[in-house]
Order: C-alpha cells, then sequence, then structure tokens
C-alpha cells in the first residue's frame, strides 16, 4: 500500500517509515502541516498518518480538507494523537478520520491498526456478487464524508417485504431474480429522475440503503415505489397477482399464504437537526422503519422530519 506520514517528530517519521518499507510499502514523509494537503494530492496514498498538532496547520484542518476533496476523500486516515482525551478523538473522527492512535504508541500496535485499515478498505471496495452493489462499510463512510462537508443530505433505507417467502417458494435463481430486479429498478429510478448524487449500498439479503442529497428524497421515494407496484407483477405468475398472495409451504409442509413482495422506504435527513455521524443517522434510521408498513400490498415509505430525537 501506499503510506503517507504526516508528522512533525522527524525521528518518529523515519522509525516508522523504516518499518512500513520494511513490511513493502510505499512510504511518503511531510513533517509540517504547511503543504500536506497538496503533498497528499500528489502521493495519491492508501492510507495517511496524520498527527494532530502540527505546526502551521492542524491535522483537523488537514483532515477536513481531503473528505472535501473529489480526488482524494477515498483515503484511509489514522489521527495520531498525543492528547488522547475523548472530546479529542471524537473531534478528530467527525473530521472524517477512519481510526486514532494514541502517543507514545508500540510499532506493532501501529501495524495492527494499518493491517485493519487494509482490510477496511478493501470491505468498503466490495462489491455484491448478484447487485454489483457495495455494502454497509462503504456506505456509512460516504454518509459521514458527507456530513463532514457540511451537505444536505438523505438517507433511504429500502425494505423489501415478503422477500423471504418468495425466496423460499422460487429458491436461488428466484432469490437472485428478485435483487437483481430491485437493484435495477433503483438505479432506473436515479437516471429518470436525473439524479447523479446518489450513492446505493446492498447491506445484504433484502435491505437496501440510499444516500442522496436532502432535497431529491422525496421525488426518489415516490417514483421507486410507484414502479416497484407496477412492475412486481413480472416476478409472480398472473394467478399469484391476481390473488395478491403465493403459497409457501411452512416447516410442517402445510401451505400458508403470504402477501406479495412491497417496499418499505424509511427515510432520515439532515435538513432540520444535525448527524454528527453515520452511526447516529441508523440508529435514527432503525426507530424511522417501524413507521413504514406496507398498507393493503402497496409500498409506502416515511421521512422523519423531526427536529429533535423526541
Amino acid at each position: 500500500m501506499r503510506i503517507l506520514i504526516v508528522d512533525d517528530d522527524i525521528d518518529l517519521s523515519e522509525l516508522i517509515k523504516t518499518k512500513l518499507q520494511s513490511e513493502g510499502h510505499q512510504v511518503g514523509v511531510i513533517n509540517t502541516g504547511e503543504g500536506a494537503f497538496e503533498g497528499a494530492k500528489s502521493f495519491k496514498p492508501d492510507i495517511i498518518l496524520l498527527d494532530i498538532m502540527l505546526p502551521g496547520v492542524t491535522g483537523y484542518q488537514i483532515c477536513r480538507k481531503i473528505r472535501r476533496d473529489p480526488e482524494i476523500y477515498k483515503t484511509a486516515i489514522l489521527i495520531l494523537t498525543a492528547l488522547g482525551e475523548e472530546p479529542e478523538v471524537l473531534h478528530g473522527l467527525e473530521q472524517g478520520a477512519d481510526d486514532y492512535l494514541t502517543k507514545p504508541f508500540k510499532l506493532e500496535k501501529l501495524m495492527d491498526k494499518i493491517s485493519s485499515l487494509g482490510v477496511f478498505l478493501a470491505s468498503i471496495n466490495s462489491r455484491n456478487q448478484i447487485t454489483n452493489f457495495p455494502g454497509t462499510d462503504a456506505i456509512k463512510r460516504e454518509i459521514n464524508h458527507k456530513l463532514a462537508r457540511g451537505e444536505q443530505i438523505a438517507v433511504v433505507y429500502v425494505n423489501m417485504t415478503g422477500f423471504k417467502p418468495y425466496c423460499v417458494s422460487r429458491g436461488p435463481e428466484g432469490q437472485k431474480r428478485a435483487l437483481n430486479f430491485i437493484a435495477d429498478l433503483l438505479v432506473e429510478v436515479k437516471k429518470s429522475l436525473g439524479i447523479y448524487e446518489c450513492f446505493m449500498a446492498h447491506m445484504g439479503g433484502e435491505h437496501f440503503v440510499i444516500l442522496l442529497n436532502a432535497g431529491d428524497a422525496e421525488k426518489f421515494c415516490e417514483t421507486l415505489i410507484t414502479l416497484f407496484d407496477q412492475r412486481r407483477k413480472e416476478l409472480y405468475t398472473p394467478q399469484e397477482y391476481e390473488h395478491g398472495y403465493i403459497l409457501v409451504a411452512d416447516k410442517n409442509g402445510a401451505e400458508v399464504k403470504c402477501p406479495l413482495m412491497a417496499l418499505s422506504l424509511g427515510v432520515v435527513h439532515n435538513q432540520y437537526r444535525p448527524f454528527r455521524n453515520a452511526k447516529r443517522m441508523f440508529e435514527v434510521l432503525a426507530q424511522v422503519r417501524q413507521k413504514s408498513q406496507p398498507l393493503n400490498g402497496k409500498s409506502v415509505y416515511f421521512i422523519d422530519r423531526r427536529h429533535t430525537d423526541r
């Protein structure tokens, strides 16, 4: 990996550089805050080891600039801090850092952190084999980056109710067909509405999450549920669609009537209240999802418009 060290402690920087190079990494070193951002853009590292207390420009400022830059905003950032207090660490993570390490530290601990960040980078770059969408880590990181840049965003949780009975009825091929159906529909809605700033992730199973500008959320949800309800007939026989259910064998072998699939969408945004990180947005999203349940077989969406968590 390409690793950039930004630290004004020259001896420590050289020690870390020697260790990293012995492990086969390409390493760059900058010993001042001035020019660190420009150096990062030139070096294009996979990981930056970023000291917080730097002469000229603080690590917090550099972190924010990196997260706002379209070329290197995805770089993993490990902040190094001699402060070690929770407020300072939390502030660094809120500026867009991925992890932290308190000084003084052992090189073995640093290498463990770098190894974990390597696994994390591999995770956010991985794709679901069926939908080709990235997963949970990737979208949470995108949310954190946009929050750090002060953008007005909305997070849409997409759940296909009735998915599990459908998979039992249709088997692996049916599962693949249903997932491709919703993935293609999500992309189609994005393109048809001309929504270019839109990040889609597959959380696993019937669960998807969409990140988009706050002003685009409502029209996205309305268009998506309308098209889904119109086209879901493609997944069923004419008889099933007419009856509004499928027959699925339960664990005792008895046939049970299960409703057709529908969409349940929950939406959280930061137009009325601030969110500091993706973790908190997902916690609120879990609450909102409970308020969005399909009615009479029709897909629905619910937008949280509260100004507080109460």
